[in-house]
């Protein structure tokens, strides 16, 4: 703000030297003139301000996550959408192929999981199974061991008693027929030879006294029944005759089959003992036997282990079925986002707002879209301008000064003569820093009641009101003068405009544009601005007329050892406000 003023000064000052210059020869003036401004009374502020740009309350690119071809495109710049409105539609084509392919691969994925989880149920089935009947066999094995363990220990003493029996037949089967050829049947035949001689003196006794009988008979001793009875004895004595006659004639056929049947014992007894004799060969039968169940024990054993182990498969199967839904899951995700995108082939308005921003145009083709390096492609920008920001660096010196709800007034470069006034709403967190230029960004709301049609981008300057005072005496800073006493002096107007009165006065607060005066001026008093030396603006003037015509602005000025021209009296305690030159 002191260079802008300075920067006047010199322009006045320059003009009123050209000025003097041509009148000088028709009205003698003063060396020295001053510029005088009126003390008022009115508002003082003090205040920073930083640039930045307008900005709407949200802005959200619209973006495609379906790739193809652009086949409409709904909406143009400044178009007001609703959430849900169409804004594009994408062909597609290509999209659909990818979805119908997520979804083959789910399916297959679905089928492979529930595969898994049948040979999970099955594995578990045969390994309790094959634990079973591992176990069984083990049993069983111990068993066969056990009993072949015991013939093993008894068969030695079984068959030596087996071959002593058999002998012992054999012998008492021989001792028979020998007893059977030398005693029984000589025997059975000397019987049957003497029945038969007594049996036919039986028959001739019996008929010797049947003739003796007849005759007494005849003779009258005896009675007919005498006859009778002795017949009946002749028959009987000729019945048993013939009896022992016959057993006489079958007596050979009789000893011809015992002697057979006495042959057939011994050939029985004699193959028995063969039989035991061979059966005494177990013995090492049975101990090859006693080494295979031992065998079988161990193979059996063996195979239990194994079965246990392969328990360990129902482990691998639980995993293959846990790898198999991690599939489907994935399969069901890209099936998702496949139809994620196809969906998106339809683009509509994610929220209310105006579209600010088309990034392009109908028959576009765009990538596919969302991934770890792709974020999809922007459509339109839609803004939610219903209100306005301005988004402003305010340089690390000045930040502090800075805070939530202060008051701000903003000036647009495209609006330059229209103020609007405003708030901070947020003052970030964290600095940075750009060109070695540290800065803090804050944000400053606009207020709803704002007339000027201003629209997100424009460039804006924004004053921060660090010090606002209603109605109190300001004089222009540059009047004040700060003494080395502490005091501050300023030069009032008198009746002689040439002589002002040095008068000490009481300053307040120092503003952008003026200084507050709490005593020793009154209102509509004039005091000195700015002095202006004559004599050297016209030494001044000479040498820039001379430059233009070529002979430069060497030298310096006219009277180095004389006053230089002041173009203010002040930057004195409170000059120049709280605020640094932008």
């Amino acid at each position: 703000m002191k260079k802008t003023i300075l920067i006047i000064v010199g322009i006045v000052a320059l003009g009123a030297g050209g000025w003097y210059y041509t009148t000088q020869n028709q009205t003698q003036v003063a060396e020295v003139e001053y510029r005088y401004a009126a003390v008022e009374k009115g508002t003082l502020r003090r205040s920073i301000s930083a640039s930045g740009q307008v900005v709407a309350l949200t802005a959200v690119d619209v973006k495609s996550k379906a790739g193809g071809n652009v086949v409409k495109l709904a909406v143009e710049e400044g178009s007001i959408v609703k959430q849900g409105d169409l804004i594009a539609i994408i062909d597609p084509e290509d999209t659909k192929a990818v979805y119908d392919q997520a979804s083959a691969d789910l399916e297959s994925a679905n089928a492979r999981a529930r595969q898994a989880e049948i040979t999970l149920e099955l594995q578990i089935k045969q390994s309790e199974t094959a634990v079973q009947d591992a176990r069984n066999s083990l049993a069983a094995a111990k068993t066969r061991l056990e009993r072949s363990t015991i013939e093993a220990s008894r068969q030695p003493e079984l068959s030596s008693a087996a071959v002593r029996t058999a002998q012992a037949n054999l012998e008492a089967s021989l001792a028979a027929l020998e007893r059977l050829q030398k005693v029984d049947i000589p025997q059975q035949r000397a019987d049957a030879q003497n029945g038969v001689t007594d049996t036919q003196t039986s028959v001739n006794t019996a008929e010797a006294e049947l003739t003796r009988q007849q005759s007494l008979l005849q003779q009258g001793y005896v009675a007919a029944s005498a006859v009778d009875n002795a017949r009946r004895t002749l028959a009987t004595a000729k019945s048993n005759l013939a009896s022992a006659t016959q057993r006489l004639k079958t007596i050979d056929d009789s000893a011809r089959i015992q002697i057979a049947s006495a042959n057939a014992e011994i050939a029985r007894t004699r193959a028995a003992l063969s039989q035991a004799k061979a059966n005494s060969t177990q013995d090492a039968v049975l101990k090859t036997n006693l080494a295979e169940a031992k065998q079988a024990v161990r193979s059996a054993e063996i195979a239990l282990q194994i079965a246990q182990d392969n328990r360990e498969q129902v482990a691998i199967r639980r995993s293959e079925l846990i790898g198999a839904k991690a599939s489907t899951v994935r399969s069901r995700v890209s099936e998702r986002n496949a139809k994620i995108n196809l969906d998106s082939t339809t683009v509509v308005a994610p929220r209310d707002g105006v579209v600010t921003v088309k990034y392009l145009e109908e028959g576009t083709i765009i990538p596919p879209g969302a991934s770890t390096f792709a974020q999809g492609t922007s459509l339109v920008q839609i803004s939610d301008v219903t209100e306005l920001y301005v988004e402003c660096a305010v340089d690390e010196a000045d930040v502090a000064a800075v805070k939530v709800g202060q008051k701000v007034s903003v000036t647009t470069e495209g609006f330059p003569n229209q103020k609007l006034e405003g708030k901070v709403t947020r003052v970030n967190p964290a600095a940075t820093t750009v060109n070695n230029i540290t800065a803090v960004k804050v944000r400053v709301k606009i207020n709803a009641d704002n007339k000027v049609p201003v629209v997100p981008g424009m460039n804006a300057t924004c004053e921060f009101i660090t010090m606002e005072l209603n109605d109190v005496l300001v004089a222009p800073s540059q009047a004040v003068t700060a003494g080395e006493d502490g005091k501050s002096t300023v030069r009032v107007k008198s009746t002689d405009p040439k002589k002002p009165e040095v008068r000490t006065v009481e300053i307040g607060e120092a503003g952008n544009e003026g200084i507050e005066i709490k005593s020793g001026l009154k209102v509509g008093e004039e005091v000195v601005t700015a002095e202006i030396d004559v004599a050297e603006l016209r030494e001044i003037q000479r040498k820039m007329k001379e430059a233009q015509e070529g002979g430069g602005l060497a030298g310096g000025g006219g009277r180095p050892n004389q006053n230089r021209p002041r173009a203010t009296t002040g930057g004195g305690a409170g000059a120049g406000g709280g605020a640094r030159p932008r």
